[in-house]
């Protein structure tokens, strides 16, 4: 066997046994910001076309803001998240400048693309890079950077710049210290979910409000309450737009995948709730699978999903208000809403006319915690602040104090 033939089935062969990957991390990172630099023509040509002015400080200042905010989720310094991302921008605007001039003396031929499809792909592209910036870039990965990145419109100067931006991205050593620099615990909560939260999001209330506020204080941290609704709860967390999230949040495989979750401090399970009157009615799961019954439910989370999977045969409607969706039971427009038995008893306890229908049975298995970034160190400091609260009953305290008071 000649030498090089020898070499190249070496590699082949090491390439399957350590399973090494033929595109390293940094050439998929450098060949989304090449792609997202080329999609600019198409930016332009839309902007062109219609009229519009190259430059948009209102989008930029929303994308600089997302950035910065799932830069956290991989322990981004925001400052240098947002110098790279700014370089990104300029790079951006440097290529539709040119673009501009150029089609000054010949426009472009063809119809200008769909912009709304290039801003989803646009998207998509900032996910992925942000995705790859897990780790430090090496100044003697310019000559790759730049060759992988190359687009028709972006001078060299704008273009090192781009690189140098990347290179001095600097990361937090875990997320306890990105928090204990920003001096502040950005909450994410529904603000639907009584007893755990409920009111506005100037003067929030519940369960978890309280120990929110008790967690940040415990943790030197000043409280930051970020809105969230349950459709859009994953998505929020895993973008970063808050740090952790409360407020009745159930512990599911799914969003285990995504992040850390504490020690449970609350055990139940789905059960169902209608009218006093319908009990005798409603005894069994088989009783409400009925062609004749109207089931209601709140879109997203732990609810829709039970009630998706379960209800075979009944009517299945979508109301959009978790704090309003027992007044349609009460009004009789739907019979029956699955939930935890502790917003059962909640309910029951305000209105004479609302009740259990199958008292002491849970449907399933369900456990409270708060959702945490995947960094064992604050779950780690996290658990054992929460555990000493559920061994001294302060916990119990709060559930018993919210059932009496919540709304």
């Amino acid at each position: 066997m000649n030498a090089p033939l020898y070499f190249i089935i070496l590699a082949v062969l090491l390439t399957v046994v350590t399973g090494a990957s033929p595109a390293r991390a940094d050439q998929q990172l450098f060949d989304a910001i090449g792609t997202r630099l080329a999609l600019m023509k198409g930016v332009a040509h839309y902007k062109f076309a219609n009229q519009q002015a190259v430059e948009d400080l209102s989008r930029e200042a929303i994308v600089l803001e997302q950035a910065v905010d799932a830069g956290r989720r991989i322990n981004l310094r925001p400052s240098s998240t947002e110098r790279f991302f700014k370089a990104q921008i300029t790079a951006a605007k440097t290529i539709q400048q040119y673009w501009f001039v150029k089609w000054q003396t010949t426009p472009p031929s063809a119809p200008a693309p769909d912009l709304s499809e290039i801003r989803t792909e646009l998207l998509d592209l900032g996910d992925r890079i942000i995705a790859r910036l897990n780790a430090p870039i090496a100044q003697n990965l310019k000559r790759a950077f730049i060759a992988r990145t190359k687009t028709l419109g972006l001078p060299e100067i704008a273009h090192e710049a781009l690189f140098d931006a990347l290179v001095d991205l600097e990361f937090y050593d875990g997320y306890t210290a990105q928090l204990k620099d920003s001096g502040v615990l950005r909450i994410g909560v529904t603000l639907d979910y009584a007893p755990f939260s409920f009111g506005s999001i100037e003067a929030p209330q519940g369960i978890d409000i309280d120990l929110g506020n008790q967690l940040a204080a415990a943790l030197g941290l000043t409280v930051q309450w970020v809105p969230t609704t349950w459709p859009n709860l994953t998505q929020d967390f895993t973008k970063g737009r808050f740090d952790i999230a409360m407020g009745g949040v159930s512990i599911t495989p799914e969003r285990s995948a995504l992040g850390h979750f504490s020690v449970p401090y609350h055990v139940g399970g789905k059960t169902p709730i209608g009218r006093c009157r319908d009990q005798d009615r409603f005894k069994s799961l088989g009783s409400i699978d009925q062609s004749d019954v109207r089931v209601i439910v709140n879109p997203g989370g732990t609810n829709a999903r039970f009630a998706n999977a379960t209800i075979k045969h009944a009517g299945l409607q979508v109301f959009p208000d978790n704090r309003l969706i027992f007044d349609e039971i009460r009004a009789h427009r739907a019979d029956v809403m699955f939930t935890d038995a502790i917003e059962v008893a909640l309910k029951a306890s305000q209105h004479p006319d609302l009740c259990p229908l199958m008292p002491g049975v849970y449907l399933t298995h369900q456990e409270k915690g708060i959702w945490l970034p995947n960094d064992p160190a604050l779950k780690s400091t996290i658990d054992a602040w929460l555990t000493a609260r559920i061994a001294d009953h302060h916990i119990d305290g709060l559930i018993e104090r919210w059932l009496q008071v919540a709304p």
